[in-house]
């Protein structure tokens, strides 16, 4: 079996497990939203260094803590790779230094043979979906998951993208989708983009955040994912969404001059 080892323990989280189980448990434990496992049906959440935005990805898997899907689709951005469609690590494992993710092969080619290609190489070095595991572990238990890289800035594509997952997901799914915000501007700055970022998206209209992105008016990194999730969302009828938590890095580092946005976002299904 291809097990793909991981690129970043050790330096965005910690790579002893019983560290990193106590790191986890305990971002997992300070979220004050109650769980919702069954109503979540999308997830946005940000995947720097566990110091910096640890605490904010706690935020959302703890909504989710307990769901049991059959599978977790991770939506990320390729920081390395330029990637026209979708790169999508279509068999094997993720290892973690908490256990083994498998993933759902036969569904992994599905999604590959609709949106994009089997290519394992943009995967082996990129963060945006390892640091998503340990809490994935430790809020849904072992699953299997697909894991799938974009390596564009959000656009049309995307939008449909999400809407055929939807088509292909099982009804109980969960979509993880794998952003930061906007990245070293000031404090100010970077309250100011986003919100106007985070508003685009709490309108549920992925044309939107497309423009936004492409006129420079909304920032982050991951846009293709969160638009697909977007689309995904709505086309399960996940129409009930809202911000769990926000904050920057300089929460951590003390410096406001530069610094990174992060936020938590849950995309549910209305009681």
């Amino acid at each position: 079996m291809n097990t793909r080892k991981p690129a970043v323990a050790g330096q965005f989280y910690p790579k002893d497990g019983q560290s990193l189980q106590r790191v986890v448990e305990q971002y997992l434990c300070q979220a004050d939203f109650a769980p919702a496992p069954e109503r979540v049906s999308a997830l946005i959440v940000p995947h720097a260094g566990y110091v910096y935005s640890g605490p904010t990805a706690g935020f959302g898997f703890a909504r989710v803590r307990g769901k049991r899907p059959e599978r977790v689709i991770l939506l990320g951005t390729s920081h390395r790779y330029a990637i026209p469609g979708a790169s999508v690590y279509a068999s094997g494992s993720f290892q973690t230094p908490l256990g083994v993710f498998d993933v759902d092969e036969p569904f992994a080619e599905k999604v590959a043979q609709t949106i994009g290609s089997i290519s394992a190489e943009p995967h082996l070095s990129e963060h945006s979906l390892e640091v998503q595991l340990p809490f994935l572990w430790l809020s849904l238990g072992e699953v299997k998951i697909v894991p799938v890289l974009f390596g564009e800035r959000a656009n049309k594509r995307h939008v449909e993208a999400g809407a055929k997952l939807a088509d292909l997901a099982a009804e109980s799914d969960l979509v993880v989708a794998s952003t930061d915000l906007s990245h070293y501007l000031s404090q100010e700055e970077a309250h100011q983009v986003d919100k106007r970022t985070l508003d685009g998206i709490l309108t549920k209209d992925p044309q939107d955040v497309i423009n936004g992105i492409g006129r420079g008016t909304y920032s982050m990194c991951g846009s293709a994912a969160v638009v697909a999730a977007m689309s995904y969302a709505l086309r399960r009828g996940a129409t009930d969404w809202s911000l769990l938590d926000y904050r920057t890095s300089a929460e951590t580092s003390g410096d406001y001059g530069q610094v990174v946005g992060y936020a938590a976002v849950s995309m549910e299904f209305v009681e």
